[in-house]
């Protein structure tokens, strides 16, 4: 798809609660929903960018959208030839060239549950069928707390440090992770770039944030990739095909139309196993959440993307 046109439309998220993340507290997000028009139809794109991960900011995504001036093979090219990487709208891009495909998709995948350390929480994602949560944690989370949870709840864990760690505490909860089994891994617990990386070694510590793309940092261990933030799809099924470590697939809290994306890409995955998409309902209702929560992630069947678009302010 390299003829064509496009149009776009830009709107902001306020979240009901300020999520906690590496790089700072973030209460609202902007997003961007691409639709193009080509001899393979009308696609639709989500450009998704989050905090913390090093891709193109909003304003760059606008500013290569206005010059291409509607028309999808200059979009195209000045992608291919900017001098700093846009992987969101290369995403975005990858998502409107499949999209006859990606609409059609209806499948379910298991969903870890996101969640905090609350009691309540951890009963009401048992009740909900999680077999699997993932809890983030910071420098003042204490172990106790974790095995409390593991006391409580029959499956799973992931823990999420958004790279707050210092490497001793790093070491430290690694050596907790490797010692319980119920425990998959310990995500990004360093900072982006940190030597320490090296000493803890990859048994059980995934990386999310220092990963991004397939060109970005090579890692033996579990690797966390957004669909919404790899660049392009095609590329990023083509490195899958070839990598033997554990991906785990993630949500960057998209709207309807980068879920319905991200999870046929991760369904392109045999070993997918469990994704991180329980971000639904965390926005105030503005109605571009439209798949059903719960323990299984699941395509939308039958739903019309144009009315959607319509109603996009």
């Amino acid at each position: 798809m390299t003829s064509g046109f496009f149009d776009f439309k830009r709107f902001r998220r306020r979240l009901r609660t300020p999520v906690a993340t590496g790089a700072g507290v973030v209460d609202a997000v902007d997003r961007i929903i691409l639709r193009t028009q080509s001899d393979q139809g009308t696609g639709y794109g989500e450009i998704a960018p989050w905090p913390g991960f090093p891709t193109e900011t909003i304003e760059q995504a606008v500013e290569s959208l206005r010059s291409a001036q509607g028309n999808l093979g200059h979009l195209s090219a000045a992608i291919a030839a900017s001098p700093t990487a846009r992987p969101c709208l290369s995403a975005a891009l990858a998502s409107c060239r499949h999209w006859n495909q990606i609409a059609r998709f209806r499948d379910a995948l298991p969903c870890a549950g996101l969640m905090t350390l609350s009691v309540m929480e951890t009963a009401a994602k048992i009740a909900e069928g999680f077999q699997t949560l993932k809890i983030k944690i910071s420098p003042e989370t204490s172990e106790e707390a974790i095995r409390s949870v593991l006391a409580r709840f029959p499956g799973r864990l992931r823990l999420d440090a958004n790279g707050s760690l210092d490497l001793q505490a790093a070491r430290r909860w690694a050596e907790l992770v490797r010692a319980e089994e119920r425990i998959e891994f310990l995500e990004q617990p360093l900072p982006v770039g940190h030597l320490g990386y090296a000493s803890i070694g990859p048994v059980k510590i995934a990386l999310d944030e220092s990963f991004l793309t397939p060109a970005g940092l090579a890692w033996d261990g579990t690797v966390v990739v957004k669909p919404l933030l790899a660049g392009d799809w095609d590329d990023l099924l083509a490195w899958r095909a070839a990598h033997k470590g554990v991906v785990v697939y993630s949500s960057c809290f998209e709207t309807a139309v980068g879920r319905q994306g991200a999870l046929w890409l991760a369904a392109q995955d045999p070993a997918a196993g469990t994704v991180g998409f329980d971000t639904l309902g965390r926005f105030e209702h503005d109605g571009r959440d439209q798949h059903a929560p719960g323990a299984l992630a699941a395509g939308l069947v039958d739903f019309d993307w144009g009315r959607f678009w319509q109603e996009l302010t």
